[in-house]
């Protein structure tokens, strides 16, 4: 009978998607690209707002703002959708960067899954 032991358990991979995300300015360009298709002039305040950023906490607190704007001119559904990959990407930003620990963001995702 063959048994699974933990410590031999392959370590996970960063998935391919993420691995440029290890400099605050690319995750910052991820939250600009989550607002491209959007024409108001929210954006352009949320847009000063992120070149601002110095954190990734600062980062977390303006996806409220970011939901908001997008279900607006979309839907629930998409603000859903578009926050939760700027979850996923922020959440590996805070895990594989040296500079940051996951601890100094909150821990709950703002959207349902």
């Amino acid at each position: 009978m063959f048994f699974k032991l933990p410590w031999f358990k392959k370590a996970a991979t960063p998935h391919y998607q993420h691995t440029q995300v290890l400099e605050l300015d690319f995750l910052v360009d991820e939250f600009h690209a989550v607002l491209a298709d959007i024409e108001d002039p929210l954006r352009g305040r949320i847009h000063a707002a992120l070149m601002l950023a110095q954190h990734p906490k600062d980062l977390w607190f303006l996806r409220s703002k970011i939901f908001n704007l997008v279900s607006k001119h979309h839907c629930e559904s998409e603000a859903n959708r578009r926050i939760a990959r700027l979850d996923e990407k922020l959440q590996f930003f805070v895990e594989h960067h040296p500079d940051y620990s996951p601890e100094e963001i909150p821990s709950r995702p703002m959207t349902l899954h």
